[in-house]
């Protein structure tokens, strides 16, 4: 800086100019600097004490009012504005219509309409998500296995097809143990209960891969929870047969009730899905892989003593506690067991909704609950099996229509009009100068008539929701690059 100043003062006084006038210029200069720089601060102060002297609200109002400062800054940011993102056309949510009305007496659907699914009862099943109530300490221990497993699947077997292969083999075992005791009272060869254990296990694997495989494929859709729950509730049928064939607890009005507990319970935690959207899956550290692992390694073990020459038949026959044979006391406590997950139940639901009308639809499934108590113990010891495939069917019924309910979020009636030829049927039986004839064809008559209703309805329920999917039951569309 002082090498400047001495070149500067060497040029003017060159050029005949005297360091002494220039020294006098800018001395000159900056003291008319330095009085524009002060009237600028005073300016600046009483207008600033204006603004402070103004209402909050006046000053929020007048944007005038800010200080030149402030306009400087906002002056900049909106010299410099962020280029707009054109808006584009968001695609428009499917709009579901408003939802059925929440009770109905009789008669779900429309008079006019032939399909099982309403038009607005399709559209929530499409848009229909699964919501399982959580997982056991056992689930998780297995499910790296499963993972593991389901890799095993070949790629184009479609999840359905994974369940219907599960279903095959409760199908299995159930024949083996109808043939070999038709009135779960005979004696059963060691292999059978073996078979039934490992076709109990083997369904139920598959039944846990075949979620996976649809995750696994891309092909999850709400007709996979229809399916498999579905097949596991008509699988309860086949559960039981082989409990009772275990033990050998005969046609007696016990065993039947334990069926209808069994088959009542898993229809009241579906219906706790209609009221809460929520499946429960478990009791605190006891759920449905529990139970089922428990089924078939005690039919293994069984089938293991009958090999070693223990007959289970004299076994369970036995008398154990209150004066009940072991057959006896083991259905008692299967029932009261049912009966505590059905107050479990009613509470969360009946709390969580705040509504005690939705009990309501407990009507039908209690009223064929009174098939147990209205057959006469030898129409019921005579024709055992067909009143226990015709009453578990039934339940089946009212059952994969409640499932199919609480995805379409439609109404279920409180009285549903199959329970009545059923209930008819069982207090015929019990009427004097009826015929032992009549009432053996007629309960034939009824385990057909629901067979096919089972299976008339499903079929139909099946191929509207895959229509309305586009998609097929058993196949997995190949994807067009």
């Amino acid at each position: 800086m002082n090498r400047t100043v001495k070149d500067l003062r060497a040029e003017c006084e060159s050029i005949g100019i005297s360091t002494a006038g220039l020294k006098s210029d800018l001395v000159d200069r900056l003291q008319e600097a330095e009085k524009n720089l002060s009237s600028f601060k005073s300016s600046n102060t009483t207008k600033r004490g204006r603004q402070s002297s103004k209402s909050p609200a006046s000053s929020k109002k007048s944007p005038a009012s800010k200080s030149p400062t402030r306009k400087r800054s906002t002056s900049r940011s909106a010299s410099k504005p962020k280029p707009k993102t054109p808006k584009t056309a968001k695609k428009s949510a499917p709009v579901l219509p408003p939802p059925a009305p929440p009770h109905c007496l009789i008669f779900e659907t429309s008079k006019t309409s032939k399909d099982v699914l309403t038009v607005e009862g399709a559209t929530h099943i499409a848009l229909h998500k699964y919501v399982a109530g959580g997982n056991t300490s056992f689930d998780n221990f297995m499910n790296p296995y499963w993972n593991s497993w389901v890799n095993m699947l070949p790629i184009w077997m479609a999840p359905n097809l994974v369940t219907t292969c599960g279903g095959a083999f409760c199908l299995l075992s159930f024949l083996l143990f109808v043939y070999y005791s038709p009135t779960l009272s005979s004696s059963v060869p060691w292999w059978v209960f073996i078979t039934s254990g490992i076709c109990t296990w083997s369904y139920y694997t598959l039944d846990c891969l075949d979620g996976k495989q649809a995750r696994r494929t891309g092909s999850s859709s709400p007709l996979g929870q229809l399916f498999d729950h579905g097949v596991d509730c008509i699988g309860n049928l086949a559960h039981f047969t082989a409990i009772g064939s275990c033990l050998a607890s005969g046609p007696t009005r016990i065993t039947l009730a334990g069926q209808v507990a069994l088959q009542f319970s898993f229809f009241v935690a579906q219906w706790q899905e209609y009221h809460t959207r929520e499946l429960p899956h478990k009791f605190g550290e006891v759920g449905v892989t529990e139970c089922n692992h428990i089924q078939a390694a005690t039919t293994i073990v069984f089938g293991v003593m009958e090999y070693m020459g223990k007959s289970h038949v004299e076994m369970c026959s036995s008398e154990a506690y209150f004066g009940l044979t072991w057959a006896e006391f083991v259905i008692a406590a299967w029932i009261l067991q049912c009966f505590i997950l059905i107050c479990v139940s009613l509470n969360m639901t009946v709390v969580r909704t705040g509504n005690y009308r939705s009990l309501q639809h407990l009507t039908s499934p209690l009223i064929a609950c009174l098939v147990v108590y209205l057959i006469p113990s030898g129409v019921l010891a005579s024709n055992f099996r067909m009143i226990s495939l015709a009453s578990g069917l039934l339940f089946s019924f009212i059952t994969n229509k409640m499932i199919v309910y609480s995805m379409a979020q439609m109404t279920f009636a409180t009285l549903q009009p199959d329970v009545v030829p059923l209930v008819a049927l069982a207090w015929v039986s019990g009427s004097e100068g009826v015929t032992g004839y009549f009432v053996e064809k007629a309960w034939v008559a009824m385990f057909v008539w629901q067979f096919v209703r089972v299976i008339y309805w499903s079929s139909r329920a099946i191929n509207q929701l895959c229509a309305k999917l586009g998609i097929k039951c058993f196949r997995i569309p190949v994807k067009k690059e």
